[in-house]
């Protein structure tokens, strides 16, 4: 019997594996917070790996952290030798863990679909290239830090709308109200977008949106932040809960699911509903990235000319 690992990082990761069953053996996890969900779904299979220190402000620190964090990577590898895995699945494949298993271990690995970023680079090669050099410097993983990509040729690729060969359930959504529902992203957290530039196109789209917006911020976004943007602008609320994307959209109903960026409306299944705009936030390579990408199932408006006027025919979509 095959020993196989993998290394999920996020709920849509855990989704993916529940809903495909690859017979997983051993299901590994930094953080925390999602070993709740691994037992609930994998009971008895978890295993903390623990993760890297951030190099934090205190230059004083930095060595301390860096040698932490070259033994961390060490240790890794001294848990994992013993449990003899024959296959490996991983999501992720620029993070520096990633990179550190997948030069490591011999056997066959299988990348996983992780989103929108496995299929298009949504963000500018120097973006991925400073945040590397800024983990490199803190004792990260090195090999590979500086670029977005693995060489795919080892690894066996799997994903929903280019090989077809992995599924994920649609949420059952609520019959439509007449709102539009915004899903956030981590677009100013992660230095991609000022909060000026994010109030802005969200101030556009609901001048161009014809029934009122809910906004659903983003796990990573700053919450607090996000209500008092949102709350500055005429015909936008924050969404209520729950805020998970998929018990949101099972309890509450809307006409369309509009996003800069997220994956999110490709989980919906709601094609005929879903709308990327992510030229309102001046976001033109990710415009760009998503117009281009053949197999993308969600629109792309090209400006808010065309944002308006689809928004104006799911406005006049009589509600169920």
């Amino acid at each position: 019997m095959s020993i196989i690992a993998a290394l999920p990082r996020s709920a849509l990761h855990l989704r993916l594996l529940a809903a495909n069953d690859p017979g997983l053996t051993h299901v590994l996890y930094r953080d925390d917070h999602v070993a709740p969900e691994i037992e609930a779904l994998f009971p008895g299979r978890g295993i903390a790996l623990g993760r890297e220190i951030r190099p934090g402000r205190d230059p004083l620190q930095w060595p301390a952290r860096f040698a932490a964090n070259r033994r961390y990577y060490a240790h890794v590898r001294t848990m994992l030798a013993p449990l003899g895995i024959d296959r490996l699945i991983i999501f992720l494949e620029g993070e520096p863990l990633e990179r550190m298993l997948a030069g490591w271990f011999s056997g066959p690995i299988e990348l996983w679909e992780d989103g929108l970023s496995h299929y298009v680079d949504l963000t500018s090669p120097l973006w991925y290239a400073a945040r590397g050099a800024v983990q490199v410097a803190a004792g990260f993983h090195p090999a590979g830090a500086l670029t977005r990509r693995a060489d795919r040729r080892r690894m066996i690729v799997r994903d929903r709308f280019e090989t077809g060969d992995l599924v994920l359930p649609a949420p059952a959504i609520a019959a439509p109200r007449d709102r539009l529902l915004f899903i956030g992203s981590p677009l100013v957290e992660d230095g991609i977008v000022p909060r000026s530039a994010l109030s802005a196109g969200l101030q556009a789209l609901c001048a161009a949106s014809p029934l009122p917006v809910a906004y659903l911020p983003h796990p990573r976004e700053d919450e607090v932040a996000a209500r008092d943007m949102v709350g500055a602008i005429l015909g936008a609320e924050i969404a209520l809960l729950p805020h998970g994307i998929a018990p949101h959209v099972e309890a509450h109903g809307y006409r369309g699911f509009v996003s800069a960026a997220s994956t999110a409306l490709l989980d919906l299944g709601a094609f005929g509903r879903s709308l990327f705009v992510p030229r309102l936030f001046g976001l033109d390579r990710m415009h760009k990235a998503l117009a281009d990408w053949r197999c993308n199932p969600v629109a792309v408006a090209s400006g808010r000319d065309e944002a308006a006027r689809v928004l104006a025919r799911w406005s006049d979509t009589p509600a169920r």
